[in-house]
């Protein structure tokens, strides 16, 4: 084998390690994005046309909550504050972690805007509405 051909296998091998290596982090990357991402349910009562969004926000205070509508979209952020804190007798460490994160919902036309109510209890968000009752029929005596 040549030196010139043992030269171009070390640079492909060197090339795929950075590639796979990349990957990996990328990998962790995106590992560590969707840790920070609350889980959230979207429940439809068929009887009372009513909708329920549950976001779960263990840790995070109520006061560090917005729910906002923004055109045709429900807007739910929050930040929150961890920290761990460990006194001993020879020793003091205090380890402390720092996140924002959003959730965005598509709302549709039929939502009525103002039936929107959000309560927070327990580590969970419970965002309720209902849809437009719609327009009835009814007939018009012609006078």
């Amino acid at each position: 084998m040549s030196t010139v051909t043992k030269e171009l296998q070390n640079i492909e091998k060197k090339v795929e390690e950075g590639v796979i290596e990349t990957a990996k982090k990328a990998k962790e990357v995106l590992a560590n994005v969707a840790s920070h991402i609350p889980f959230a349910n979207l429940a439809h009562d068929r009887e009372k046309e009513t909708f329920t969004v549950e976001v779960d926000l263990p840790g995070v205070k109520k006061e560090d909550i917005e729910v906002t509508i923004e055109g045709d979209y429900l807007n739910i952020s929050a930040v929150r504050y961890m920290k761990e804190e460990t006194k001993k007798e020879d020793y003091y460490l205090l380890e402390s972690a720092f996140g924002k994160f959003a959730r965005s919902f598509y709302l549709p036309d039929d939502i009525d805007r103002d039936s929107i109510n959000a309560e927070y209890r327990d580590g969970r968000l419970t965002i309720t509405f209902e849809k437009v009752p719609e327009k009835k029929r009814r007939e018009v005596a012609v006078k």
